[in-house]
């Protein structure tokens, strides 16, 4: 997957919301401050230089739609946090976060029933 800026990322997170659209839809979409008409209808071009969206043209129309589903797109996001941040290692990044208490009793009483239920299925 082709990395993506920040912009880029808020008008995909946007298409991910509309489900497909012309720029003037994906324009609603987005959170004030809104960017430009054209800057939007430019960074949709971007987009789909690198696959991440297309288009289907209906008269003088285009709309677009994300050919990168948002779970896709975070899995491999979180993937490369990962590597970069903890070296490749789950059992570091979660130990990041629970050694400098981000993570509530809750969150943690959640993790561990995921785990529980996934080692159950596992066996």
């Amino acid at each position: 997957m082709k990395e993506i800026t920040k912009a880029q990322e808020e008008v995909l997170k946007a298409l991910w919301k509309i489900e497909e659209g012309a720029v003037s839809d994906v324009l609603d979409a987005l959170s004030d401050p809104k960017p430009a008409y054209n800057t939007v209808a430019t960074v949709i071009k971007v987009l789909e230089m690198k696959e991440y969206v297309s288009h289907k043209t209906y008269g003088k129309t285009n709309v677009y739609y994300p050919l990168v589903a948002d779970t896709e797109y975070a899995k491999h996001q979180l993937k490369d946090t990962v590597k970069g941040f903890f070296n490749g290692s789950l059992n570091q990044m979660v130990s990041f976060f629970v050694k400098n208490k981000d993570l509530s009793i809750n969150e943690l009483e959640e993790l561990k029933s995921m785990i529980e239920q996934e080692i159950s299925k596992s066996k």
